[in-house]
This record gives C-alpha cells, sequence and structure tokens, in this order.
C-alpha cells in the first residue's frame, strides 16, 4: 500500500446517537492515527440496530483501509457488533476458551463467579486475532478482510474509554504504526496560542506559509486558538525553516505544542514535594474544573504533596487556605478596574503578584474572561517554577 492508509471509525450505541454520552473514543482514536500518519476520513455514529450497523460497514468497509469499531462488545443483548462483524465477512463465530479463562479470572480477582451469560464475550469471527483487554472482560479482535481487490482490516475495540487505550497500548501501536509507509507518512505541528482571537492568527501564518504546501487548520476553544500545520516528514528539510518563521512570527502568543498542557505544571509541583492550596474568589469553579478535566485524561502523577483548590461559588464567600500549604495562590476579581489578580506565596512571603487585566476578547465577568485568567494563572505557576 503505497500512500498514505485511510481509516475510519464507527461508534455502536444508542447512548451515543440519542445524545445520553459523547462519542470520545472517535476522537482519542483519531488523535492516535494521525500521530501515526494515518488519514482519518470519517467518524460515524450508530444507533444499536442491526440493519443500520450492517449498513454502515457496507459503505464504509471499501473507502478505508482500517475501520475501527467501538462498542457492543457487552454481554447483554444489545451487544452484538461481533454478530454484525460476523455477517459482515462472512466468518461463523467461534468460542475462544482463554477469553473464558480471561473473564473467570477478573471475576474470581474480586470474589465474584463468572455467569454464563458472559460467554457471549467469548465468540469471534473465524480466523480473529483475540487482543487480551486487560482492563475488562471483553477481549478485542481484528481480521483482514477482502473486498474485491480492496484490502480492508477491521478493529473491534470495547466502549469504555480505558479498556481501548489498554489494548491500543498493549497491541495496537506499532501495528498501526506500520499502516502508512514511512515516505507517504505525514506529521503533525500543533501549536496552541493564547491572548489573540483566531483570525489575527490566521494573519500572522497565512502569508508566511502561501506556496509552501502545508496542510494548516485552526481550532479556537475558548480561551485557546490552536494553529496546526501537517507536512510529509520526507519534505521535512525543505519546510524547516517555514515552520520555524511561524513559529517565530506568532512567539509572543504561543504557549504550547502538542499534547502539552499548561496545568502540568501545578501538577508536576505537587509530584515533587510542594503542598499548594488555591483559594479561587475568582473564576467561579472554572479553575477546579479545568485540573480535574486534565486529570480525567492523564496518568495522575505519582505524588509526594498535594494540591487543594477551594472555590468560592457564591458571590464574595470567603475560602481558607490550607493549614499545611507551603505554596499559597489566591485568585480575586478586582471589580474596580475590571481586572483579576493573582498572588502567590511561598512559605508565607509573597513570592509574585500579578494584575491581569480585561480585554474586548477576555471581558471581566464573562466566562471566556474567567477561562482566559486560568489559563494565565497556569502559565505564571510554570514560569516561576514553584
Amino acid at each position: 500500500m503505497k500512500r498514505r492508509a485511510r481509516a475510519a471509525t464507527l461508534a455502536i450505541g444508542t447512548e451515543i446517537t440519542d445524545g445520553q454520552i459523547v462519542d470520545r473514543n472517535s476522537a482519542w482514536i483519531s488523535k492516535r492515527l494521525t500521530e501515526a500518519g494515518v488519514e482519518v476520513v470519517e467518524h460515524r455514529a450508530i444507533a444499536d440496530d442491526r440493519t443500520e450497523v450492517e449498513r454502515a460497514l457496507h459503505d464504509l468497509a471499501p473507502r478505508v483501509d482500517a475501520l475501527f469499531v467501538t462498542g457492543g462488545l457487552g454481554p447483554t443483548s444489545d451487544d452484538f457488533t461481533r454478530e454484525c462483524l460476523g455477517k459482515f465477512c462472512e466468518r461463523d463465530l467461534e468460542f475462544d476458551e482463554s477469553s473464558w479463562t480471561h473473564i473467570e479470572q477478573r471475576f474470581a480477582s474480586r470474589g465474584l463467579q463468572a455467569k454464563p451469560i458472559q460467554r457471549q464475550q467469548c465468540f469471534f469471527p473465524r480466523g480473529s486475532r483475540v487482543l487480551r483487554n486487560n482492563a475488562g472482560t471483553a477481549n478485542a479482535f481484528s481480521f483482514d478482510h477482502s473486498i474485491g481487490t480492496h484490502a480492508l482490516r477491521v478493529y473491534a475495540l470495547p466502549g469504555p474509554p480505558l479498556e481501548i487505550a489498554s489494548v491500543w497500548e498493549e497491541h495496537l501501536v506499532d501495528e498501526i504504526a506500520a499502516l502508512t509507509p514511512n515516505e507517504f507518512r505525514e506529521d503533525l505541528l500543533l501549536i496552541r496560542t493564547l491572548g489573540s482571537g483566531e483570525s489575527a492568527i490566521a494573519e500572522i501564518v497565512e502569508p508566511l506559509i502561501a506556496g509552501s504546501g502545508l496542510k494548516v487548520g485552526y481550532r479556537a476553544h475558548v480561551p485557546y486558538v490552536e494553529v496546526k500545520l501537517w507536512y510529509r516528514v520526507a519534505e521535512l528539510p525543505r519546510l524547516r525553516p517555514i515552520l520555524e518563521a511561524v513559529e517565530a512570527a506568532i512567539k509572543a502568543y504561543v504557549v504550547g505544542h502538542g499534547s502539552e498542557d499548561l496545568v502540568d505544571a501545578i501538577l508536576v509541583a505537587a509530584s515533587k514535594g510542594r503542598h499548594i492550596s488555591i483559594r479561587d474568589h475568582a473564576t467561579g469553579g472554572l479553575l477546579e474544573e479545568r485540573v480535574l478535566e486534565r486529570l480525567r485524561t492523564r496518568r495522575p502523577p505519582d505524588t509526594t504533596g498535594s494540591l487543594s483548590i477551594e472555590s468560592s461559588l457564591l458571590g464574595n464567600a470567603r475560602v481558607a487556605i490550607s493549614a499545611n500549604a507551603d505554596v499559597e495562590i489566591t485568585l480575586e476579581e478586582r471589580e474596580g478596574s475590571k481586572s483579576w489578580v493573582l498572588s502567590v506565596k511561598k512559605t508565607g512571603q509573597r513570592l509574585h503578584e500579578l494584575e491581569v487585566a480585561s480585554t474586548p476578547l477576555y471581558n471581566f465577568g464573562t466566562e471566556r474572561g474567567r477561562k482566559y485568567f486560568c489559563e494565565v494563572v497556569f502559565q505564571t505557576i510554570a514560569s516561576l517554577g514553584i
């Protein structure tokens, strides 16, 4: 396959199509595929309906080299993904004894006994490669399928995000990386900016990349604007001066690259033994929410310190600093000047104080403005190296 591989995701579950849950799995898979040089051409979500699932499989299969199907591998009557896939590739389902042993062992580790209904999770289309799921009971599987001269590889993954991540890291990293030949592999330079709007950033970037062959995209998600530049790895020597020129031109706004996150600065400080206490009178809980969001998407660092955040959610209600804190951070609103104030104390001594002015883009008293202030707080903490 002398070209960049193409892939699609198919998420199965009525909970997704009726809005009960958000399909984060497809986003997670796409990020990993893009990093490996695979082009993701479509996401599709289908309710728990056999006819619709089968129709989607036949529609997507001829157009991609790899199809990632998530959900529907459980033990109940609405978990029929394996049956649909067996019918699609015209293969009978076969019982895998090792998968049953895996289920029994997981239940036994909790002092429980596996139920007969769970044997359903041990059937796979004939010839499938079973992928052990060390984070759950439903093993994943993959198989190759030919449609005329077109070769397709199908991956059936469980629904829970942590289980997908476990299967991916255990079995698929090298395999996915091999899908696209090196000479066709694309890489992504993702630059995260703060402090300017999408159109203003684009006005700086566009003239610098004109005629270069770089593919560009922008993503505005409050309060950031991300600049995404895709390039063929083989062409990096030619493109490097252009990429460096873009970096230099927007340097004043750059706060990170790729998966870097400003929140990590405060998590790293806690992991190195700092006892950090934040007293938040300014963001209405948004700063605490931001930290928790980051912890949900990454493994918390091993820590010998601590981090506590006390948020004022009701007007001017006061909150207390933790008694054992050696780093005290206070966030306040300054109504008269329509600005925010960040103060940092270390072992009781004032280390830093910063007044952050409201701007037309980040207005005082708005959620957008408070989110901006949160990121400035994290950026300041990183620069202080507490």
